[in-house]
């Protein structure tokens, strides 16, 4: 099969075809990552952290080239692409400055005690070692941040991992024009890219491939999750699969109705709703000034393009199926008149009790959105816990709420991070962040994968116990390189 770009405001293809890769293709992408590993993954963090912060400046060298193509093939603006360009070279400098310093990879010596047991035991240095080549899964909504170069295959390399990464096919000229800057920066094998899909699944099944990172669809990466795990040898799948994100407003949390419903239209509509943080159900109390507000301000919101057609349809088709699951209004923006891959925004409004239990799993990643009113927090609770893991949740209320606590411990049982009085969407890349939660928002919930933390998927512990002082340093790979 063959992909070619086509640019979403136009619906028109343009540009090369990219033929899948062939069976030989992605044999010798991760021949070249195995006969990387050693070299890449016993070097000193001082030379890993040179060649990052070299991939960094190119890109930033190419940024104007980089948008424009990746403008075309997305839809996703100028602005926007750009901002995300720098927040992708950021946070791989970000990632060598941390191996730099030594985070997460120096070792930690648990001295030998002479005593009897359980209280007595020889000398452990716990270190850690790359766990091998890995493959990354490039994403569609976020071309660079969560893509060829995204945070995924920049802590994998920092990490002292190679990686093969498969490109998005909706966005092919972007992940290949990423890919040969950042590869001409870094030692052969270090990083390949292959396209198509049979491709991606086949390097899961490649034996030689010890573990795999993933952002999309609940669908898609579900389906490469149970590969990976149905090997002969299982490999850790780092999944993000999207997520149904509650926002909960209690009395008094919106003190400005106009300004919260703003806020509120922004949070949802930014991106045309095609963030996996988007506030996909806001909860507001009964009697809200709130709803007129929104039901108000959405009449002037204009529709954006979509990614693709594909992500169109399926919103479209969700956003279907949603409308069977809610007895209540329905708030509609505008229309667009083009021929590019357009939907209104809409936004679905109904009491808690009259909404299907099904309806609270539904993700329509786009421009859709849902309030419940609600009477009593009780009742919020009963429906919060019908609720799946979720990626992220916000609450808005006055400190003093007597409810906010037991509402905050709730949201912080079913996702990986919870706001206060802040909308969901913008996910600080910093060392305290995590992006992850329950299944299905993540097929790990013990990882981020935005923020330093995301190096640990790729760091295996390995403890040396009674090593002679002279010889430790020798030892620890991920510390003295070759």
């Amino acid at each position: 099969m063959s992909v070619q770009s086509v640019n979403p405001r136009t619906g028109e293809a343009f540009g090369p075809v990219f033929e899948d890769s062939s069976p030989t293709q992605v044999d010798g992408a991760v021949g070249g990552a195995v006969a990387s590993f050693p070299a890449w993954s016993t070097s000193s963090p001082s030379v890993r952290a040179l060649a990052l912060n070299a991939v960094a400046d190119a890109l930033d060298a190419n940024i104007e080239s980089l948008v424009e193509i990746a403008d075309l093939e997305t839809g996703l603006g100028k602005p926007r692409l750009t901002g995300e360009v720098g927040r992708t070279t950021f946070q791989i400098r970000q990632f060598a400055d941390a191996i730099t310093r030594g985070d997460f990879i120096a070792p930690h010596v648990d001295a030998a005690i002479d005593a009897p047991l359980p209280a007595g035991h020889p000398e452990l240095l716990r270190t850690t070692v790359a766990i091998g080549p890995v493959v990354v899964f490039g994403a569609s909504n976020f071309p660079f941040a969560f893509s060829v170069l995204g945070g995924d295959t920049a802590s994998a390399l920092a990490a002292g991992c190679t990686v093969v990464a498969k490109a998005h096919p909706a966005h092919p000229q972007t992940s290949q024009k990423v890919f040969e800057i950042a590869s001409a920066k870094l030692p052969q094998g270090v990083l390949s890219l292959v396209h198509g899909v049979e491709a991606g699944k086949s390097l899961l099944h490649d034996h030689r491939i010890t573990a795999g990172a993933f952002t999309g669809s609940r669908a898609g990466g579900r389906a490469l999750f149970d590969l990976a795990n149905k090997r002969d040898t299982p490999i850790p799948f780092y999944g993000e699969l999207g997520s149904v994100n509650p926002v909960v407003e209690l009395k008094g949390g919106a003190t400005d109705s106009p300004a919260f419903a703003t806020a509120y239209l922004d949070s949802l509509l930014l991106g045309n709703g095609q963030f996996c943080t988007n506030p996909s159900i806001l909860f507001a109390p009964d009697g809200c000034t709130i709803l007129p507000e929104i039901k108000s301000q959405i009449l002037e919101r204009d529709a954006s393009v979509f990614l693709s057609k594909a992500t169109k349809d399926l919103h479209d088709k969700n956003r279907a199926h949603l409308a069977t699951l809610i007895d209540g209004e329905v708030f509609t923006g505008k229309n667009s008149s083009t021929s590019g891959f357009t939907s209104a925004p809409q936004i679905f409004v109904a009491p808690i009790t009259s909404v299907k239990p099904e309806a609270l799993t539904v993700e329509a990643f786009g421009p859709t959105g849902l309030v419940l009113t609600f009477n009593d927090v009780d009742e919020l609770i009963a429906t919060l816990h019908k609720m799946e893991g979720a990626l992220t949740s916000s609450i808005f209320a006055p400190a003093d709420d007597p409810d906010v606590i037991r509402v905050s411990k709730v949201l912080a049982g079913m996702s990986g991070r919870v706001s206060f009085n802040a909308w969901p969407t913008g996910v600080a890349v910093t060392a305290g962040q995590n992006h992850g939660g329950p299944y299905p928002a993540s097929t790990s919930p013990l990882h981020t994968s935005v923020g330093l933390s995301a190096i640990t998927r790729f760091l295996r512990p390995v403890t040396f116990q009674s090593f002679p002082k002279a010889i430790q340093s020798s030892v620890i790979t991920n510390q003295e390189g070759k």
